[in-house]
């Protein structure tokens, strides 16, 4: 049964009037180019692409500061802000997943004409992102907040004897989810850039240029004294990235795509076959909000500049059993305390 329509009235003249001029330049170039192309649907299917497309358009300019559409900083961020252009689309906009799925072939149509025309050299994000399946249900199929069991499994099938993971692997599972950084900056991490002593790797370019810093935890911090003591024998530390791969005889910083392959390898160790590094960056975040119920810590954790990203995005909805169960704890401890301090004034009085 196809899943109920809420219509939530969200894109005001005002909130369109903050879409970056230039941006909605490149989209209505692709636009007249495609109806002059096929009239007959200009007030059907290219009336609704429009219209979806501006509120893609006035995402961008409310949570990516109107990012631009051809830059470079888009490119390299594509399937995390698509990803979390859907969970608007879910959580703000209340919509289905046929409605979803429509949006996302809209901005995707853009980038096969702007390829097409030349304009860009590939698709930011063809391949990369999942279309939602399934009519009635509310899930992302390839959006997943682990929990500490499949972290510990994880853990395991890394260091199982025999296993196919090398210690490059191991690295990055390590970094990733003690930092929960963006493949982006982990893709940049480089030995000039690491402090060992103090578990970070400081002035790491991430989004749109800003510095950020990288952390790691202790067992982190071991594997790497250990790849760097291999990296001696291999290339004697002459390639500054801290991850690489040999190619021709030659080692070579190893590129984001190829981390991402080895972090989807990692996600088979439990089972998922379309594991990916954003998924590492949610489940830390999300955890760290759990175990300490402080959003801001998480937001802090994300690089984010407004704790409201972090919580529309990165924090796992909560069901209603666990709602119910979280308020009968807060009672009870609530009871507890009570009960404390009525012994303690019933002592002091006697």
């Amino acid at each position: 049964m196809a899943s109920k329509i809420t219509k939530v009235k969200y894109f005001t003249p005002e909130k369109k009037a903050l879409i970056s001029p230039a941006n909605k330049k490149l989209y209505e170039k692709y636009l007249n180019s495609s109806i002059i192309k096929n009239r007959d649907v200009k007030e059907t299917t290219y009336k609704t692409y429009e219209n979806y497309f501006t509120q893609f358009l006035v995402f961008l300019a409310e949570k990516y500061d109107n990012i631009g559409l051809y830059s470079e900083e888009f490119f390299e961020d594509a399937v995390e802000i698509m990803e979390s252009f859907i969970s608007f689309c879910q959580e703000t906009l209340k919509n289905n997943k046929k409605v979803i799925n429509t949006k996302i072939s809209s901005v995707s149509t853009f980038y096969l004409w702007s390829m097409k025309r030349k304009l860009v050299d590939r698709h930011p994000f063809d391949k990369q992102l999942e279309r939602m399946k399934g009519a009635s249900e509310e899930k992302i199929i390839n959006s997943y907040f682990l929990n500490d069991e499949e972290v510990e499994i994880i853990k395991y099938g890394l260091n199982e004897e025999g296993s196919r993971f090398d210690i490059q692997d191991k690295i990055i599972w390590e970094v990733m989810l003690e930092s929960a950084n963006r493949i982006g900056a982990i893709s940049k991490l480089t030995l000039s850039s690491l402090d060992i002593e103090n578990m970070i790797f400081t002035d790491i370019r991430e989004k749109r240029g800003y510095k950020v810093e990288v952390v790691f935890g202790e067992e982190g911090r071991d594997l790497i004294k250990q790849w760097l003591e291999m990296r001696k024998e291999m290339d004697n530390l002459a390639v500054d990235s801290l991850f690489i791969t040999k190619y021709r005889n030659e080692y070579k910083p190893m590129d984001k795509g190829t981390i991402q392959e080895r972090i989807k390898k990692i996600g088979a160790i439990i089972g998922l076959d379309d594991f990916h590094a954003h998924c590492i960056r949610k489940t830390q975040l999300n955890s760290v909000y759990e175990k300490t119920g402080d959003l801001s810590l998480a937001a802090e954790l994300a690089n984010h500049k407004s704790i409201e990203t972090t919580r529309q995005s990165y924090i796992k909805p909560q069901s209603k059993a666990e709602v119910r169960d979280k308020i009968n704890k807060m009672k009870e401890k609530m009871k507890r305390e009570k009960e404390i301090a009525e012994k303690k004034e019933s002592n002091n009085e006697s």
